[in-house]
C-alpha cells in the first residue's frame, strides 16, 4: 500500500461533505413523492411555506429560497397525512445549500 494514498471519499465526495455523512445519527426518510409535505415555518424575519424534502427523529431539510444562515433559531409546524399528526418543532439551521436548508429538532411536539 502506497504511503500517501488518497482516501476513496474524497474522491467522490469533497471532505466537509464527507464529515456530515458520517454525523449523521438518525436515517433520513424522504417524503415528498406522489403527496406534499410542507412545512409552515417561522424566523425572526418572517414567516414563509417549503416543501420537506426529507425527514428523521433529528431533523427535517426543507427546499427553500429563503435566506436562512446556520445557527437561525426556526419554529415549524406540519401535518404527516397519515395518521393524522401535527408537528410543532423549534430547531436551528444546521446547513444551508443552493436546494435548501437542514434543520435540527431541539424539540418537538405531537398534536
Amino acid at each position: 500500500m502506497y504511503e500517501n494514498s488518497f482516501d476513496r471519499t474524497d474522491y467522490f465526495f469533497p471532505k466537509r461533505q464527507a464529515l456530515n455523512l458520517e454525523r449523521r445519527k438518525d436515517a433520513r426518510k424522504k417524503v415528498n413523492g406522489t403527496r406534499l409535505m410542507v412545512a409552515n415555518c417561522k424566523t425572526m424575519d418572517g414567516d414563509f411555506q417549503a416543501p420537506i424534502e426529507n425527514i428523521s427523529s433529528g431533523g427535517i431539510f426543507i427546499s427553500t429560497s429563503q435566506h436562512l444562515f446556520a445557527g437561525q433559531e426556526i419554529a415549524i409546524k406540519f401535518d404527516f397525512p397519515e395518521p393524522q399528526n401535527t408537528i410543532m418543532a423549534n430547531g436551528e439551521v444546521v446547513r444551508t445549500s443552493m436546494e435548501g436548508v437542514g434543520i435540527r429538532f431541539k424539540m418537538f411536539f405531537k398534536k
